[in-house]
């Protein structure tokens, strides 16, 4: 598949109030892109899920409405799936993929999302073994979803922009996992090695962005306060005892990676 899709688990989806229905895939027909309306609270991370599931809930819905969910670095989270019928386009429900762009107002689209967006469209014509038609929201539904920028690029085609498939996100940055491993084992840094790592500031970024390390600690040191915050995310990822010891393992950090736009090196 072209696409990597960070699945339910992986973002704390809820469990469902009530169960969708399921739908085959020989029922797909066509493969619409959607907005925020007003710009979200936020445009990338586990945090863009979660924020439309809880508008989703308030409706008074099973949970979040759209098949797939892509924010701004190129993330895209699992909502219904392939396999379950949305709630995002009345009347098309059924028929049509609904897939959300965490952007909103007159806010444009990055690179990074349309690429994945269109991966998506072209993973769903495989799927499906048809070619879907593009539509956006106000193709289906009196409404200004999804807004112009978005909107204009569903009615061109939908070209692919950014990286190829597989390649990950334009400004992703890359991780090297044996040096992380490395520093947060060094506390106090040993002498003569460096205080500071670019790849442990991007990943302390990313657990700051999670809520489970203060800002003043992204240093690039991946210090005791650092290892503290991968410990408790790493038991957000279902991780206990040694296995939860705050020293960075390639499944959980490929994990945070796909949430917060930077690949692992082995």
């Amino acid at each position: 598949m072209s696409v990597e899709i960070i699945n339910r688990a992986e973002w704390g989806a809820r469990p469902w109030q009530g169960t969708p229905y399921s739908v085959a895939l020989s029922e797909r027909r066509s493969f619409f892109v959607h907005y925020h309306g007003d710009p979200p609270a936020h445009s990338t991370g586990k945090a863009v899920p979660r924020d439309v599931e809880r508008i989703h809930l308030g409706n008074g819905w099973s949970g979040v409405g759209y098949n797939f969910m892509v924010d701004q670095n190129g993330a895209v989270y699992e909502g219904r799936g392939w396999g379950l019928v949305g709630a995002h386009c009345p009347g098309h429900n059924r028929t049509g993929i609904g897939v959300y762009v965490a952007i909103g107002g007159s806010q444009k689209p990055s690179d990074a999302a349309l690429r994945s967006v269109r991966d998506l469209y072209d993973e769903a014509c495989r799927r499906t073994a048809r070619t879907l038609a593009k539509r956006g929201h106000k193709d289906g539904y009196a409404t200004a979803c999804p807004g112009g920028p978005l909107y204009a690029w569903v009615k061109a085609g939908m070209p692919a922009k950014g990286t190829p498939p597989g390649k990950g996100k334009p400004e992703a940055k890359v991780v090297d996992l044996s040096r992380l491993i490395s520093a947060a084992r060094q506390d106090p840094p040993k002498p003569g090695t460096p205080v500071s790592y670019d790849g442990a500031r991007t990943v302390e970024k990313a657990l700051a962005a999670e809520g489970l390390l203060a800002a003043r600690y992204v240093d690039g040191h991946f210090g005791s306060q650092t290892v503290a915050a991968y410990r408790r995310w790493q038991q957000r990822c279902g991780y206990s005892g040694a296995a939860a010891d705050g020293i960075p393992g390639i499944a959980s950090l490929r994990s945070l990676g796909r949430a917060h736009g930077f690949t692992v090196t082995p």
